[in-house]
C-alpha cells in the first residue's frame, strides 16, 4: 500500500508492502460492511448532522449582511392627512459579507475534518475489538485442546496405573494440572464473551460468524516514518481550521467595531404639499469604540494558534511512539515465528512418544506440555500486540480510512 501525503508542495511517500489473505472483492465487501456499521453509531450521525448544519450556515453567510428597511408614517393634522413612506439601506462599507463567507467555508472544512477524525477513531476501535476477540478466541481454543490432551492423558494413566505401570502420584499430578486448566478455561471463556460484547457494542450487526469478513493478514515487510505527514492528520487540520476561524472572526470583530452608514429615501404628503426626502445616518462610536472586544477576539485567535501548535506537537510524538512500538512488536513477533516454526507441532509428538516409552517421567512430561502451551500462548500475545500496534500506527498517521482490510 502506498500513501502519498501532500501539503504546501511537500510530498511524503509512505511505502508499506502489505500482503493480504483475501481477494479484492472480499476486501471491498469487508470495508463496505464495516463502514455501514460505523455509520450507525450515534456519534457519527451527530457529526454528520453538524456537518450538514455547517453547510447551511455557510450558505447563509454568503448572503448580504443588511436587509433594507421599510419606513412609513401617518398623522392627521386638522383636515389634512399627513403621510410618508420610505426605504433605507445600511451599507456594508467594510465588506463584512466577505469575512462571513470565509468563516462559513472554514467552518464546513473544520466539521469535515472532525467527521474524518471521528470515523478513523471509530474504525480503529472496531478493528481493535475484532483483533482482541480473535486473540481471545485463539486462547480459548488453545486451552480447549489442552483440556482434551489432559482428559486423554487421564484415561491412559488410569489404565497404566491399574496395570501397575505407574504410581498413584502420577495420576494425582495429572488431576492437579487438569484442575488448573479448568480455572484457565473459565477465565478465557469470560474474556471471550467480554470481547464479543465489546465488538457488538461497536458493530451492531456483528456476530462471531461475521468475522470471516475480516480474515485479513497484518504485517508490512517495511515501514518508514516522516514527521511531516502529521500536517495532513484530521486532528491537526481541525485545529488549524479552528485557528483560521478565530482569525477570521477577529477580523470580522474589527469590521463590526467600525460604523456603517445608512441611506434612505422617502416620499409623502404634508397638507397640500408633496414631500420628497433623503436621509443619512451614521453611528458615532464615541462612548464605546469596542476596542476591548477587538482585543479579546485577537487574543482568542492567538490562543487558537497555540492550541494548533500543541495538537501538532502532541500528534507528532504520538505517531513517533506508535512507530517505535510497531517496530519493536514486529521484531519480536517475527523472532517468535522463526524460533517456533515447525517446532511446536513436532515437540508435541516427540513428548508423547518419549513419555509413552518411559524415557521421561509424568512430572517432566506435564511440565513440558505446560511450557509448550505457554509458548503457543506467548505467540498469541505477540501477534495480538503486533496487530494492535499496526492499527495504532496507521491511526496516528490519519490514514486508517485508506487502510485495506
Amino acid at each position: 500500500m502506498y500513501i502519498y501525503l501532500k501539503n504546501a508542495g511537500l510530498t511524503l511517500s509512505l511505502c508499506m508492502a502489505v500482503s493480504f489473505s483475501v481477494a479484492t472483492y472480499a476486501k471491498q465487501k469487508s470495508i463496505s460492511w464495516l463502514d455501514s456499521q460505523i455509520n450507525k453509531d450515534p456519534e457519527v450521525v451527530a457529526a454528520k448532522e453538524l456537518l450538514n448544519a455547517s453547510n447551511h450556515r455557510a450558505k447563509s453567510l454568503t448572503k448580504a449582511v443588511y436587509n433594507p428597511e421599510l419606513e412609513a408614517s401617518y398623522e392627521k393634522e386638522g383636515d389634512f392627512d399627513n403621510y410618508s413612506i420610505g426605504i433605507s439601506q445600511t451599507i456594508d462599507f467594510w465588506d463584512k459579507q466577505s469575512a462571513n463567507k470565509s468563516i462559513g467555508e472554514i467552518g464546513v472544512y473544520a466539521n469535515q475534518q472532525q467527521l474524518l477524525s471521528l470515523l478513523d477513531s471509530k474504525k480503529a476501535n472496531a478493528l481493535t475489538a475484532i483483533v482482541n476477540w480473535q486473540a481471545a478466541k485463539k486462547v480459548a481454543q488453545l486451552l480447549s485442546v489442552r483440556e482434551n490432551q489432559l482428559q486423554t492423558l487421564v484415561g491412559i494413566i488410569e489404565d497404566k496405573r491399574k496395570a501397575g505401570l505407574l504410581e498413584p502420584l502420577d495420576a494425582e499430578l495429572v488431576y492437579l494440572n487438569l484442575s488448573q486448566v479448568f480455572s484457565e478455561i473459565s477465565e478465557s471463556q469470560i474474556a471471550l464473551k467480554n470481547a464479543e460484547v465489546n465488538v457488538q457494542e461497536l458493530l451492531p450487526d456483528w456476530t462471531p460468524n461475521t468475522t470471516n469478513l475480516f480474515s485479513f493478514t497484518f504485517g508490512a515487510t517495511n515501514y518508514s516514518f516522516n514527521s511531516q505527514w502529521v500536517e495532513e492528520h484530521p486532528k491537526v487540520k481541525l485545529a488549524r481550521a479552528q485557528w483560521k476561524i478565530k482569525q477570521s472572526k477577529a477580523q470580522l470583530t474589527t469590521m463590526e467595531s467600525k460604523a456603517n452608514p445608512t441611506i434612505g429615501v422617502n416620499a409623502g404628503k404634508s397638507g397640500d404639499e408633496d414631500l420628497i426626502g433623503v436621509t443619512f445616518s451614521m453611528p458615532l462610536n464615541i462612548r464605546n469604540n469596542y476596542s476591548d472586544t477587538v482585543k479579546a477576539a485577537y487574543s482568542e485567535a492567538i490562543a487558537a494558534e497555540a492550541n494548533f501548535r500543541s495538537v501538532y506537537r502532541k500528534q507528532s510524538f504520538e505517531a513517533k511512539a506508535n512507530y517505535e512500538s510497531l517496530i519493536v512488536s514486529k521484531k519480536y513477533y517475527e523472532q517468535w515465528q522463526k524460533l517456533t516454526k515447525g517446532r511446536l507441532d513436532s515437540s508435541e509428538n516427540l513428548l508423547n512418544k518419549r513419555w509413552e516409552a518411559g524415557d521421561i517421567n509424568t512430572s517432566d512430561y506435564l511440565l513440558a506440555l505446560n511450557q509448550r502451551a505457554e509458548g503457543l500462548h506467548a505467540g498469541i500475545r505477540l501477534e495480538n500486540q503486533f496487530k494492535l500496534a499496526e492499527i495504532s500506527f496507521i491511526l496516528s498517521m490519519g490514514q486508517l480510512s485508506k487502510f485495506e482490510i
